[in-house]
């Protein structure tokens, strides 16, 4: 069985989000977190299907903010991630293209406009991997 994609609107009024699911009707939540789950159980209940295959799109609009706004905000904050991760990983290729040229670390610095610290950090195998955490040990005793 397939999923179903609904969309809806959600709008302050007092203290709750006012849920209107196109097609299907209208329901309410104290919270967005709540009103955007009430919106899918609402689908799940009309449509008799699993919850587990609707999904809701839910906008929000309160005091003349609209969902155009915040999509544009969010397309700018992952835009500004996937920006960031391209200079992290610029920096550290950088560092150590330079660093394996025979440059000093204050050298590399100045050139890349950072500290001698930072310098150290990108050529740093240990750091800039991925660290897992270990699990605590459930019995220290033994």
């Amino acid at each position: 069985m397939e999923g179903t994609s609904h969309r809806a609107t959600a709008r302050r009024e007092g203290r709750f989000w006012v849920v209107e699911v196109d097609g299907v009707g209208v329901t309410q939540g104290r919270t967005a977190q709540e009103a955007r789950a009430m919106a899918g159980d609402l689908v799940a209940a009309m449509l008799d299907r699993p919850l587990d295959q609707v999904h809701v799109d839910v906008a929000f609009e309160v005091g003349g903010i609209g969902p155009a706004e915040v999509s544009a905000v969010k397309r700018d904050l992952e835009a500004a991630a996937a920006a960031q991760e391209r200079a992290a990983t610029g920096s550290r290729t950088l560092a150590a293209k330079l660093r394996a040229a025979g440059l000093s670390g204050r050298d590399v610095a100045e050139i890349m406009g950072v500290s001698p610290q930072r310098v150290s950090q990108l050529t740093n195998r240990r750091a800039t991997t991925t660290r897992r955490i270990q699990p605590a040990d459930p019995d220290p005793q033994s």
